[in-house]
């Protein structure tokens, strides 16, 4: 009933949060048979959410590291949701001995034909790689469909998490549920040899997870196919046919991946040059505070159009600025010891704007109810969220489609916008050719 009652709130969460979701391969699972959701693991909180909303799954157990429940009032909300802990071999001064209760609780769940959710490499992390997985997952699996001699129908599921930005409010998110796992395939070789079956169910559980997001097997790429990411996955993906299985923005950053390691590999000055133009390229974007997409030219009327809306949104977006500012960039304050954990940025932001923003709703009702009636306080109160929902909107919508102060008001930055428009259609045009030469090597 927690759960059940929690995951609307959580859903609406979310929705605000991400400015687009998008979920591909849900509609293919069979939930027929217990199943054991797995993912990546890129944000710490985010990824509970995600997959606690969006997987097809009745009761969904999560399996948690144990430190999480060190806090007494956190273990006791955990506990109630469900979540079953377990002790890694990171954790210091944790006991090994709750592990049995772990699997006998997990193998419990799996039994009453219910689902579990686990994060197998072990550790939240924002690099674009899926690390080595822990062996938990298929011992769990593989003892529990062992002990009915196949009988469950023990189904693994891959899930891919991918952020364009783990730590940005109003990012996107794709989620990729994968072609299941069954368990029993895997227990003939179980009963011969259990640590090589396990191994083999872990190896296949990985592969399948790299085949559903980012996977980067060199960090030193890792800056360069960022920059290529931005301003490029558009452009070959608008070449991809429409999948049922994966997003054209996974498909197209994957082929990005693939080229840039092999073009490290055949042509490594190839890559240096290209990215050093690409750096630059983002360094004055950066500067100038613009997106990728606000340097390409645009109509004269598109301008006056946005201009126009702008002008005449501006009284009531003000209203909503006024009234969520303070919650919106105080979680920034929050955030600053954990710049060098992106996997954190997101969930310190959500956690503190949980609970910032209906305590500042309740100030400000508060404040206005001493010299309003109570149907002027009433209304009051309820505009209080709409009105930071349009204030997202106006930002999005209007503000952020073009650069409105930049290209209108003051003219030197026309001549800036230009020489970017003209060095990005550059690169695009060299970015083509380096494709067609990747596309005749055959790969």
């Amino acid at each position: 009933m927690r759960r059940s009652l929690l995951k609307p709130i959580a859903r609406l969460v979310l929705w605000i949060f991400f400015r687009r979701i998008e979920i591909k391969g849900c509609e293919r699972i069979e939930t027929g048979h217990p199943l054991i959701f797995i993912a990546n693991h890129p944000n710490v909180l985010l990824d509970v959410m995600l997959l606690g909303v969006f997987a097809p799954a009745d009761s969904l157990r999560f399996i948690g590291k144990s430190t999480l429940f060190k806090n007494p009032l956190y273990a006791w909300f955990l506990i109630r949701l469900g979540v079953i802990p377990v002790a890694r071999v990171q954790d210091e001064r944790t006991s090994k001995m709750g592990n049995r209760d772990m699997l006998r609780l997990a193998s419990r769940t799996l039994q009453d034909g219910h689902a579990l959710a686990l994060f197998p490499e072990g550790l939240s992390h924002a690099a674009p790689v899926v690390r080595d997985l822990k062996s938990g997952t298929s011992r769990i699996a593989l003892r529990t469909e062992a002990e009915d001699e196949g009988r469950l129908g023990i189904r693994i599921i891959p899930v891919g998490l991918m952020y364009t930005d783990p730590g940005l409010f109003r990012s996107d998110v794709d989620i990729h549920f994968g072609e299941a796992i069954e368990v029993k395939s895997f227990l003939s070789a179980y009963r011969e040899k259990r640590s090589a079956a396990e191994q083999a169910l872990t190896e296949q559980m990985h592969e399948r997870l790299v085949s559903l997001t980012r996977h980067i097997t060199d960090p030193d790429l890792e800056e360069v196919i960022r920059d290529l990411t931005a301003i490029y996955t558009d452009r070959i993906a608008e070449d991809l046919p429409e999948s049922a299985e994966f997003t054209n923005r996974l498909r197209a950053e994957q082929e990005l991946i693939k080229a840039v390691h092999h073009f490290s590999a055949t042509d490594p000055d190839l890559v240096q040059t290209f990215a050093a133009r690409l750096r630059a390229h983002h360094r004055k974007l950066r500067r100038l505070r613009l997106d990728p997409p606000t340097v390409s030219p645009k109509n004269p009327s598109f301008y006056a159009i946005h201009l126009l809306l702008a002008v005449l949104c501006a009284p009531l977006a003000l209203y909503g600025f006024l009234h969520n500012a303070l919650p919106y960039y105080l979680p920034r304050l929050f955030v600053k010891p954990y710049r060098k954990n992106r996997e954190m940025i997101g969930t310190v932001k959500l956690s503190i704007g949980m609970v910032l923003f209906p305590v500042t709703y309740l100030m400000w009702t508060g404040i206005t109810s001493l010299y309003l009636g109570v149907p002027g306080t009433l209304l009051y109160a309820f505009s209080l969220p709409f009105s930071g929902l349009f204030v997202l909107v106006y930002h999005e919508r209007i503000i952020r489609k073009l650069p409105l102060w930049q290209s209108i008001v003051l003219r030197k930055y026309r001549s800036h916008l230009k020489r970017l428009a003209d060095e990005r259609a550059l690169l695009i045009r060299d970015l083509d050719a380096v494709k067609a030469r990747y596309r005749l090597s055959g790969q």
